[in-house]
């Protein structure tokens, strides 16, 4: 039994590959950021942002499989544009949330939830860590992932947010602490201490107990 499952069909990725083909993320990148868009700002101007952005396709309509970075990239760079920075950061931390409620409800076998809510907190912490690595190219695409006792580390990661005009990348930060919370301890919160978007090498996500 695998902790957490694939969103599509394809081999588990730890450190970035010799590839000419752009890197891609799993979909919802996408389809949480349009529902957390809509619950905070409404489907008008989360059309046009989605307009905005190039991405009309996808305004009303999931897509059905990977998805480039640079899509992700162009969305993420208009919501920083058209929204003010506290309503930005809101919509893609609850984004973060909706994706990690998602692979709860989808990729986590049940029984795997329960074995890890069971688990000794610091044993559980090391399962999840090693599930999130393997599955990687959801949330990184090729880029080399690292884990540590207590962090992620994303390299060259393709969707940072501070690229695109956030302060961090909040969409990550959330997505690890949902997951974290709810089946090791609710008392884990994720902060990132390094970020490429401020001019370090690497995206840090450092796995902390808040008393």
């Amino acid at each position: 039994m695998t902790v957490l499952d694939s969103e599509t069909a394809r081999p588990s990725v730890r450190r970035a590959t010799v590839d000419d083909a752009p890197p891609t993320v799993g979909p919802n990148a996408i389809i949480q950021t349009r529902t957390a868009l809509d619950a905070l700002v409404g489907a008008d101007k989360r059309r046009a942002i989605f307009d905005a952005a190039g991405l009309e396709r996808f305004a009303d309509e999931d897509p059905d499989a990977m998805v480039e970075a640079d899509t992700v990239n162009a969305l993420n760079r208009q919501i920083a544009v058209q929204l003010d920075a506290k309503t930005a950061h809101a919509v893609m931390k609850r984004a973060g949330e909706l994706t990690g409620d998602y692979i709860l409800a989808n990729r986590i076998p049940k029984a795997a939830q329960w074995m890890l809510r069971h688990l000794p907190a610091y044993i559980a912490q090391r399962v999840l860590l090693a599930a999130i690595v393997r599955n990687a190219w959801t949330f990184a695409g090729n880029a080399r992932v690292e884990r540590g006792a207590g962090f992620i580390a994303i390299h060259d990661n393709p969707i940072c947010l501070g690229k695109v005009g956030f302060s961090s990348c909040v969409w990550h930060a959330a997505v690890f602490r949902r997951l974290f919370q709810t089946l090791v301890d609710p008392a884990i919160t994720i902060q990132e201490t390094e970020c490429v978007g401020w001019g370090s090498e690497v995206c840090r996500f450092e796995i902390v107990r808040v008393a």
